[in-house]
């Protein structure tokens, strides 16, 4: 077997690990990215045309993040030529004097991220093609918008490669040792030895850090796409990211496979090797229900669906930092849905833990060891 070093190894190179391997690449560091499937590739949580880039959140540490992600996300941009990110605005409703929206709104406030309150009829007047509901009230949030999800991990590995990363993708990695004073990763051809090692594993997370006995949850989602009859009041330029807070549904104007919508609430519970990839037509049916409300007129036919995975976490905060019973090794998992926007900082925050040891970031509440259900005994991938 051939023995490989590196000073620091990825595993898996989905929205995470792409990231950190182009960060790490761009401060200099040897870095080798593994990925058991091909780049950009389906079977995962990162891939497809859009996933919604949002400020508006509940919790102000998410909104100073996704604001702190915009510069990284201009500078790949810059990097590469490529656009990746839309902010093209999102426009939030729910039902008058709902606290949900409220709480959003005072974060908002509190932050300085800056935000408009429509009512539907101002949303219909600016937006042609959206109908939100009578009673309603309407958020506009001109800093958010969508990220071409799967161009932008593929341009960070290719950024990667071209600041001296090496990959090695469609590789199996058959074991993990971490008894020596390094970190160890066989696949069947090779064994690598890396002072940092990486697991940004996505759904496989858990199965990979089986020692952790992390709590994670994963679960199967599906997303549908229509094409529009008439395309002109359908596109970026003319109708942003919106989301119902009283259905859960959410959608994207009509970008590479057409108007993509979806439910965020969570589907059945799975895992990354056991998903049904079966579409599901009565969530299908109720979405283009949902649509044909607030787009009276669409004229949509639906065109496609795909299934992707949230991996939860208790608490639905990350997991970053070191495992608990190694340094060298740092974990990037449990991003619970919400975590493809902030994928370029967090491979900048593992890049920053990686080489110092420490980050200005505020990662604390994302530590791996919170949950109770932790172990450090054995490593047993």
């Amino acid at each position: 077997m051939n023995t490989q070093e590196t000073d620091v190894l990825v595993l898996g190179l989905g929205g995470m690990g792409s990231a950190a391997l182009y960060h790490l690449a761009r401060a200099g560091v040897d870095a080798v990215g593994i990925e058991q499937f091909p780049v950009g590739h389906d079977r995962g949580s990162s891939h497809g045309h859009s996933r919604a880039f949002r400020t508006i959140y509940e919790d102000p540490v998410y909104t100073r993040l996704a604001e702190a992600a915009i510069p990284f996300w201009r500078e790949l941009e810059s990097d590469s030529g490529e656009t990746l990110l839309f902010q093209k605005g999102m426009v939030t409703w729910a039902n008058e004097g709902s606290p949900k929206l409220q709480e959003r709104v005072a974060v908002m406030d509190d932050v300085g991220s800056p935000y408009e309150l429509l009512t539907p009829s101002d949303v219909r007047s600016r937006f042609p093609a959206l109908r939100p509901p009578d009673g309603t009230v309407a958020c506009f949030v001109p800093r958010s918008g969508f990220l071409d999800a799967g161009l932008c991990v593929r341009t960070h590995v290719a950024e990667a490669r071209k600041r001296g990363a090496t990959l090695f993708d469609e590789t199996k990695v058959s074991g993990i040792d971490l008894d020596g004073d390094r970190p160890e990763v066989i696949t069947p051809e090779t064994r690598f030895r890396c002072d940092r090692l990486i697991v940004s594993a996505g759904p496989w997370a858990a199965h990979v850090l089986s020692d952790l006995n992390l709590p994670l949850r994963v679960t199967r989602q599906q997303k549908f796409y229509f094409r529009p009859g008439n395309s002109a009041d359908f596109g970026p330029d003319r109708l942003p990211v919106y989301t119902d807070h009283e259905t859960e549904f959410y959608g994207f104007p009509n970008y590479g496979g057409g108007i993509k919508v979806a439910d965020d609430g969570l589907g059945g519970e799975t895992t990354a090797d056991t998903v049904d990839r079966t579409l599901d037509g009565t969530t299908r049916d109720r979405l283009r229900q949902w649509l044909d409300e607030i787009m009276p007129g669409n004229d949509a036919e639906f065109v496609s669906g795909t299934t992707c995975m949230y991996t939860m976490t208790p608490d639905r905060d990350f997991l970053i930092g070191p495992h608990p019973g190694n340094p060298n090794v740092l974990v990037a998992a449990g991003f619970s849905g919400h975590g493809f926007k902030f994928s370029t900082l967090v491979g900048k925050i593992l890049t920053d833990l990686a080489t110092t040891g420490h980050t200005d970031y505020p990662i604390e509440r994302f530590r791996v060891d919170r949950f109770e259900t932790l172990s450090s005994e054995g490593t047993d991938p």
